[in-house]
């Protein structure tokens, strides 16, 4: 695989740092962007694949590579749609389509395995919802739901599962927002139980691979809806977070739960929060190692998201702990209203994460999160803050800060160390994958797919990896007429037939 790809491999990565090129000319910009300018295709059973076309001028050429791969416009030109034959050569294929407006010009590398590949597959969850999608623990499903509207302006909601394995897709309804206005995909089970917030009526629906729907209840006493975050890889653990109380007359209303085999009671929480003050909001769960034995969360209050962890105990779980407490440091500083009025704060430089849902290795060896340090500005009243990404591990209590990629965030690690780190804190679009055992950078998330998996994605991070690492899930930005869209996509094995 390697050596049939190497001679287009540096090529195809040195296109994936750029959607674009351009060219000047004495009146305007030539250019051409298109949404993917590397794709690898199965050895037979392809469906079309659509990338997005803007060019300037308007009116754009394309030059074909081979015979096997056609490559057409859409009715409005915005699209190109490649069709690939089936692969009966017994070798893998690659070719080159060009794309050419004015005085620019892309190329789109395309590879093609063979029938009989052990290769992994590629796919993108473009037909999901913006708001994306997750991967059971073990990687068997994803999940997810599409979203539409009317000609009235009603918009209806189809919640999907995909069996990773098998390539088969369930889907479900379309049921009317008057319904269920589902939001957001949060967690799947690897039975197949799929956590979707409902914006309507609050809370959530769970569906099954069957389509039966049912709320998940909170614990008796509570008045908010709860919110399940992920579960453990048998589906007998859940975590997630409801409100008991009112804001600003109970204290700590929100509560981070855990259920046991369907049944919810609140998690302990700590006497002061991520600061050191009063708990006046609380926090949530948000995460559960695979095998269920570690439970991380977030404190929820102004803006510092520390991170929390539980060793799991079902109902006599002890009070949690700081994730990277050993290089958490809480100062108490005099800060000033904008009118000159002072006032005692406490700054923290400690791990946080805001609502991210899979930064947990299978058997909760390792947290990613972000370590955050916090500096009064001269005049004291802002606060300066530095973020990069950061992993704990729960054995030797000890905390790994990745400097190397500057502003950055970790996303996810496997017990074995290989941590994946968005490079950003918002909008992240691009990924690193790093050893946190030897202090290694790893490359880029196309180059460590590439030579763990042997194909050539286009830009992205890495949400998610199974403990036998056969199974990714991934998101990569994509732009649109409505602006930035970030898309999930997966890889998984070749399907047996």
């Amino acid at each position: 695989m390697k050596r049939i790809l190497s001679g287009s491999i540096a090529a195809a990565m040195f296109l994936l740092s750029s959607l674009s090129g351009c060219v000047k000319t004495e009146e305007t910009f030539h250019y051409v962007k298109l949404s993917q300018v590397a794709c690898s295709f199965d050895g037979d059973g392809n469906t079309p694949l659509a990338i997005t076309v803007e060019t300037s001028p308007a009116a754009y050429e394309i030059t074909p590579g081979d015979t096997w791969v056609k490559a057409e416009k859409s009715e409005e030109d915005n699209t190109l749609i490649l069709t690939v034959a089936d692969n009966d050569t017994g070798a893998e294929r690659s070719t080159v389509i060009i794309v050419t407006a004015g005085s620019a010009s892309r190329e789109i590398t395309v590879q093609q395995l063979t029938r009989d590949n052990r290769i992994a597959r590629y796919r993108k969850l473009d037909t999901f919802s913006s708001m994306g999608g997750a991967m059971s623990p073990s990687g068997k499903y994803v999940g997810g739901f599409s979203e539409q509207v009317d000609e009235n302006g009603m918009w209806y909601f189809t919640p999907i599962i995909i069996d990773t394995e098998t390539g088969e897709k369930h889907e479900f309804g379309p049921y009317p927002q008057s319904l269920y206005a589902l939001s957001q995909a949060n967690a799947i089970t690897d039975q197949g139980l799929l956590f979707i917030s409902d914006g309507y009526n609050g809370g959530q629906i769970a569906i099954d691979l069957t389509g039966n729907i049912f709320i998940p209840e909170s614990p008796a006493g509570f008045r908010g809806k709860p919110e399940i975050q992920a579960t453990s890889a048998d589906g007998k653990y859940w975590v997630g977070f409801a409100m008991k109380g009112k804001v600003f007359e109970d204290p700590a209303p929100c509560k981070a739960l855990l259920w046991t085999d369907g049944v919810p009671h609140e998690l302990p929480w700590p006497e002061l929060n991520y600061r050191d003050e009063e708990v006046w909001y609380g926090g949530m769960a948000r995460g559960i190692s695979a095998d269920g034995s570690i439970i991380y969360g977030t404190s929820w209050e102004n803006s510092d998201f520390g991170m929390l962890y539980w060793i799991n105990n079902g109902e006599n779980t002890a009070k949690p702990e700081w994730v990277g407490k050993d290089v958490r440091e809480v100062t108490p500083v005099v800060m000033k209203m904008s009118d000159g009025t002072e006032y005692d704060y406490h700054i923290v430089n400690g791990m946080i994460c805001t609502a991210n849902l899979t930064n947990i290795s299978a058997t909760g060896k390792w947290i990613a999160g972000s370590y955050r340090t916090e500096t009064p500005a001269d005049d004291r009243i802002s606060v300066i803050t530095t973020q990069t990404a950061a992993f704990y591990n729960t054995e030797t209590e000890t905390t790994v800060i990745v400097e190397d990629y500057g502003e950055s965030t970790g996303v996810h690690a496997t017990d074995d160390g290989i941590a994946f780190i968005g490079v950003g804190s918002l909008g992240i679009s691009s990924g690193k994958v790093y050893d946190l055992n030897t202090g290694t950078d790893l490359g880029s998330t196309q180059e460590w797919v590439y030579d763990n998996y042997g194909i050539v994605i286009p830009a992205g991070y890495i949400n998610h990896v199974s403990a036998d690492g056969r199974f990714v899930l991934g998101t990569k930005a994509e732009s649109s007429a409505m602006g930035v869209a970030f898309i999930n996509w997966y890889i998984a094995p070749p399907i047996v037939k």
